[in-house]
């Protein structure tokens, strides 16, 4: 139980140091998301992350979303805007795994962006294997959590 006031200070001083201590502060993503086509699931993540300036902090991140129909990979940069409400955006390459009869599988770009703890992601997909579906698909998607 010691330890977590001392890993708070060590996240605070970094963050002020302006990430000149370490290369990166890992922070979580966790949500629970409503996105079409993976439909009711969550996502779960890491942001590695560097104070550029006083109010800004970015970097790249990893993160897995699973929902009833199928599961992402989505990997990235993204930028934290701490003043007034907590901003986040993120954009980078994607893929899908939809596993309906035979399965599909899907790579492309996806983009997010949060406020406080509400997040939107819109992403576009090609088909890359399976033949259920387009050859192009559009995700859109809302989750509660940390972003």
């Amino acid at each position: 139980m010691y330890w977590k006031p001392a890993l708070l200070g060590v996240v605070c001083f970094l963050a002020q140091t302006g990430g000149k201590a370490c290369a990166a502060v890992a922070w979580p993503t966790a949500q629970i998301q409503y996105s079409w086509p993976l439909r009711l699931g969550g996502e779960i993540g890491v942001n590695f992350n560097r104070s550029s300036d006083f109010w800004e902090m970015a970097g790249p991140f990893i993160s897995v979303s699973g929902g009833r129909d199928g599961l992402g990979l989505n990997v990235g940069h993204k930028e934290f805007l701490p003043f007034l409400a907590p901003i986040a955006a993120g954009t980078g390459p994607s893929a899908l795994y939809l596993w309906d009869d035979g399965g599909s599988t899907f790579v492309g770009a996806r983009a997010s962006i949060s406020i406080m703890l509400v997040s939107v992601s819109s992403g576009a997909y090609r088909r890359v294997s399976g033949d259920l579906h387009d050859d192009w698909l559009f995700s859109l998607g809302v989750g509660a959590g940390f972003p």
